[in-house]
């Protein structure tokens, strides 16, 4: 199996913000769909969609996308909960995963490819994590090897994999972007607009 595939995590709550950013219009198209976009178009599959309180506006603004959408029920729980439903709905599909985070709207589909090039050179010399570094600040998307799925589904809280990861760096790798765009995620409305 060689697939690699993607989850993105769209489930959050937006607290920072006060409304569901992902569906906030940015350059004609709602937040989250940016990053299904990307994914779609670097050839990943299956691509998976996780949801939370909007599961359904979420399916509604990418019909139209070779995307599924599943729901977390645990979404409250924070970020973990919904990495973890993302894992169970691609685990048994793929031998690796990319994990994108919705609000994160400009990352090209270069990244990927330079990140799934390194993943398939590095893999022999027991690499598991490929993580890109913009302006040397570590972001997303991060590819996880399946190896790493059974670690995934035991976190817990609001810290996604931050955690694993320290638990791996001598098998992680990063792959270095010398453009800060790519790696600005959309938190608050003052950020909304300064990009829109």
């Amino acid at each position: 199996m060689n697939d690699i595939g993607a989850i993105i995590l769209a489930a959050g709550m937006s607290k920072r913000m006060g409304q569901p950013k992902q569906f906030l219009n940015l350059h004609g198209k709602p937040l989250f769909r940016h990053a299904v976009e990307t994914a779609v178009h670097s050839g990943l599959q299956p691509v998976v969609v996780v949801g939370g309180e909007q599961t359904e506006l979420l399916k509604e603004h990418i019909r139209d996308l070779p995307a599924i959408v599943v729901h977390n029920p645990n979404f409250a729980e924070g970020l973990s909960s919904s990495l973890k439903a993302g894992v169970k709905a691609i685990q048994d599909k793929v031998s690796a995963t990319f994990i994108f985070l919705a609000d994160q709207p400009f990352i090209p589909v270069t990244v990927v490819k330079r990140l799934r090039e390194s993943y398939d050179v590095a893999k022999s010399k027991n690499i598991k994590i490929i993580r890109p570094r913009y302006a040397s600040v570590p972001g997303h998307p991060v590819l996880f090897d399946a190896e790493i799925f059974p670690e995934l589904l035991c976190i817990e809280g609001d810290r996604g994999a931050q955690q694993v990861i320290q638990q791996h760096l001598a098998e992680l790798k990063y792959v270095d972007f010398d453009n800060p765009l790519w790696g600005v995620d959309i938190d608050t409305l003052e950020e909304w607009q300064r990009y829109r």
